[in-house]
């Protein structure tokens, strides 16, 4: 039995024991409409929310490109000029043509994740909602026989508690262990009317006693659209609320707070976190014995989460930051992309486990000892929002400190009043945005301090997005802006279980979690600095008024499968970001001719390359998989990031211009590419941003040798031969086989294969060397692969020759040969 007279009023045995049936008084209490209501995703610009391409297995070698036979019997033969009887393959649309493709971010949906509304009300079957009414008489405070002043003195602390409950929200969290069951009766042994996770939200409304004298708590919650009642045990519950501490102390009902002899308890919320979080949390505990650690499990996977945080424009970062955070500018110059470095540091919370970070998980609930008007009065001080010289806030006789005090007090509100202080300084900054001068053309007299709805790209969007917001819900003075605002952040997130710093930028609640938004929707802000940012300031004005050592709850989220180590700045970034043009839209990047499969983010291709020593990327556009365009971006790395500067002057290079077989002469597999003829003459002359023309050719190899050996100049298993430039022997050669639609076209004829290989696919793919003060690149055109046998037999079924013709006769041997094999 617990060790009970310390709370007893000196009680220490029990008397007589009484058959006590002490019922319910009617809760005085109202479960509010949770039903639909009016949401807007929040995503404002300014400082509002707004992979290795080697592969496989081995095959043949290729043939040499001297035209000597190779082991299979091929000889390539580099710009055969011949014009001769060209069965030629022409494959898709010419270069230049768009595709345009794009992102949209930041629609909410109506509803939430868990949609319908919950009023309270029960069914008329109770049963089938698996929950306790709230309204219910005839639940007893105590199970067991007790003593008559005992009885009574858990009715008089049960009432006295109701009262509270009726009068305000009790918010407490689920804690101590990975999932819960709500049950439908104060004892172990009853059913669960829900098993909620840890750092599940839920509202006090009474107690209980149960046989073994353990304090029970009568609890509601939402869930998939209906209330839910039921009991958890004291020991179970964290909650920071100082009216329900106070009425814990004066009536002696957290005998889980103290072990035998009076000693504060071990640090089992700490033991419920993952090693990795313990000692900065033991750390803290030590400090701040009053603090107490809720594991809220996410049931999320890290990079799972990091990759959705990464989509859809969700993440930025100022343009004061460094470089390895930035991927990509996202507006006019004053916000940038997130790297996923940056996100990774950001979001993993065991980085957030710090003085100065740790109230990003604060619950955002009003305390009447600390959140006092003069608190914030200092802390607004050096603020745009100061009341130094009897300042008072537009369109008001009241000052911001008092404003955000009376707001945050409010009966059906009870927001933190540092959280809303410290939110408008997060968004305003130096208090000279329009949002907030009452003075923009069209809105004036409108203010819009929380930045709410307040999205765009452009200075303009978001000037007029966030007041046409605030006009149509009439904040026409610094008051109706403030408190609507606050209205909204709790409304829409502090009671939809975004209850902190943190959930309100990452909404990393479970899937299901009741009364939420499903995860990664519905969050607040784009700034990923925000929460830690809010944090330090919060925590600079509880010590100001000597409040760090007062009750506090901290709900710290845990994700599957975390590093074993907090998330750090990264020494040296690999990451290389393309910001790609209209009609680009392919996932694979091609570092100086080798392929990396690569990320499509917020408009952009990101792949982490292998090394620093990327000097070129290219991107390809196809149409119904043949390639039509290519892209090119030159890259340096300065010992810390890549930087990839676009090239628009070698757009479209090289092109691709289909197969063919010459079927006259020294028959064989012929492969066709283009470069402009008015690119190559400048190139020539006086070179294209710096890059003069060295060389162009044709490699060539065996399809199935490609996944596991690049096909790149020199590579192995690569043969090849120059249309243009200087062979090995010192001899100049520029041939073309033809000129068509204003671009030389260049080939490769691969010749002399054995009967055997005409089903063989081989890899051709063109390339360019370009050198720019001295240094020189290989771009590389698309590869392409092809079989003279399928070749032939494309020819024979699309009529490119009259039947009996000797060049359709030619091409039937060929297919019948093969066949044969």
């Amino acid at each position: 039995m617990k060790r009970y007279g310390r709370y007893i009023c000196g009680i220490l045995t029990t008397v007589a024991l009484l058959s006590a049936s002490i019922r319910w008084s009617q809760v005085a209490w109202a479960a509010e409409d949770s039903g639909a209501v009016d949401i807007r995703q929040e995503e404002s610009g300014g400082n509002s929310e707004a992979a290795d391409g080697q592969q496989g297995s081995s095959s043949d070698n290729a043939e040499a490109a001297d035209g000597q036979q190779g082991e299979n019997g091929g000889i390539p033969e580099d710009a055969d000029g011949q014009q001769g009887d060209d069965a030629g393959i022409p494959e898709g649309a010419d270069p230049g043509q768009k595709d345009n493709s794009g992102d949209a971010d930041g629609q909410q949906e109506d509803n939430p994740d868990d949609s319908g509304s919950a009023d309270g009300q029960q069914e008329d079957n109770p049963d089938d909602s698996g929950s306790v009414d709230g309204q219910q008489e005839g639940n007893s405070r105590i199970s067991g026989d007790v003593d008559e002043e005992t009885a009574e003195w858990i009715r008089t602390s049960g009432e006295a508690l109701a009262q509270i409950a009726a009068e305000r929200d009790i918010m407490a969290l689920v804690y101590l262990s990975d999932e819960y069951p709500v049950r439908t009766a104060p004892s172990y042994e009853s059913e669960a009317a829900v098993t909620v996770l840890s750092g599940q939200t839920v509202n006090i409304l009474d107690m209980a006693v149960d046989e073994n004298r353990e304090v029970w708590h009568y609890v509601r919650l939402d869930y998939q659209g209906r209330a839910i009642y039921g009991y958890v045990p004291r020991t179970y519950l964290a909650c920071s609320d100082e009216r329900f501490l106070e009425w814990e102390e004066v009536y002696g009902m957290n005998d889980a707070a103290y072990a035998a002899g009076g000693e504060r308890a071990g640090y089992a919320d700490i033991e419920q976190f993952p090693e990795s979080y313990r000692q900065a949390l033991t750390v803290l505990k030590q400090k701040h014995p009053n603090w107490t650690f809720v594991a809220m499990n996410t049931t999320l996977d890290w990079q799972a989460t990091i990759d959705a945080e990464l989509q859809g424009g969700k993440s930025l970062v100022y343009k004061t930051l460094p470089a390895w955070m930035k991927n990509g500018l996202y507006d006019t110059g004053n916000w940038y992309y997130a790297s996923r470095a940056a996100v990774e540091k950001y979001m993993d919370p065991r980085n957030g486990l710090t003085e100065n970070a740790i109230f990003q998980f604060e619950l955002l609930t009003y305390n009447e000892t600390y959140h006092t008007p003069d608190a914030v009065s200092k802390f607004l001080k050096n603020t745009f929002m100061t009341d130094d010289g009897g300042r008072v806030a537009p369109g008001t006789n009241k000052s911001y400190a008092a404003l955000f005090w009376e707001v945050g007090r409010e009966e059906g509100r009870k927001v933190s009043p540092f959280h809303l202080a410290a939110r408008v300084l997060q968004e305003q900054g130096q208090g000279t945005s329009p949002l907030i001068s009452g003075t923009y053309p069209g809105f004036e007299g409108y203010y819009n301090y929380f930045n709410i709805s307040a999205s765009g790209t452009t200075n303009e969007q978001i000037y007029k997005s966030g007041l046409t917001y605030a006009k149509n819900h009439g904040w026409n003075n610094a008051e109706s802006a403030i408190r609507g605002g606050a209205d909204f952040i709790a409304a829409d997130y502090i009671k939809r279980a975004q209850d902190t710093l943190y959930l309100q930028k990452y909404n990393v609640n479970p899937p299901g979690t009741p009364n939420a938004y499903a995860p990664y929707t519905h969050q607040y802000m784009q700034n990923i600095s925000a929460p830690t940012t809010e944090s330090s300031s919060i925590k600079k004005l509880y010590e100001g008024v000597g409040a760090l050592d007062s009750t506090f709850v901290f709900k710290i989220p845990v994700f599957l499968n975390m590093p074993a180590q907090p998330c750090g700045e990264p020494g040296v970034s690999m990451e290389i970001v393309l910001s790609l043009p209209e009609g680009y839209g392919d996932s694979v990047m091609w570092l100086d001719g080798v392929a990396y499969q690569g990320e499509l983010r917020n408009g952009s291709l990101v792949v982490t390359a292998p090394n620093a020593n990327a000097k070129t990327a290219v991107v390809y556009k196809y149409d119904n998989d043949v390639p039509v365009g290519m892209y090119i971006w030159s890259l340096t790395h300065n010992g810390t990031v890549y930087t990839a500067t676009p090239e628009p002057g070698l757009q479209d290079l090289l092109t691709y211009h289909g197969f063919s077989i010459r079927v006259t002469g020294n028959t064989g597999i012929r492969f066709k590419t283009g470069i402009s003829t008015d690119l190559r003459s400048k190139l020539t002359k006086n070179g294209v941003n710096g890059y003069v023309l060295k060389e162009y050719g044709t490699l060539v190899m065996n399809n199935a040798n490609m996944s596991q050996y690049p096909m790149i100049k020199g590579g192995a298993k690569v043969a090849g031969g120059i249309s243009y430039g200087t062979d090995s022997n010192g001899n100049r050669t520029d041939i073309v086989f033809e000129i068509a639609e204003g671009r030389y076209r260049f080939t490769s004829v691969l010749v002399g294969l054995p009967v055997e290989q005409y089903k063989t696919e081989f890899a051709f793919r063109g390339y360019a060397v370009l050198e720019k003060k001295g240094e020189q690149v290989i771009i590389y055109g698309p590869a392409r692969a092809r079989s003279i046998y399928e070749l032939a037999r494309v020819l024979l079924s699309n009529g490119t020759y009259e039947q009996g013709s000797e060049s359709y006769a030619f091409l039937q041997k060929l297919v019948s040969d093969a066949d044969a094999q």
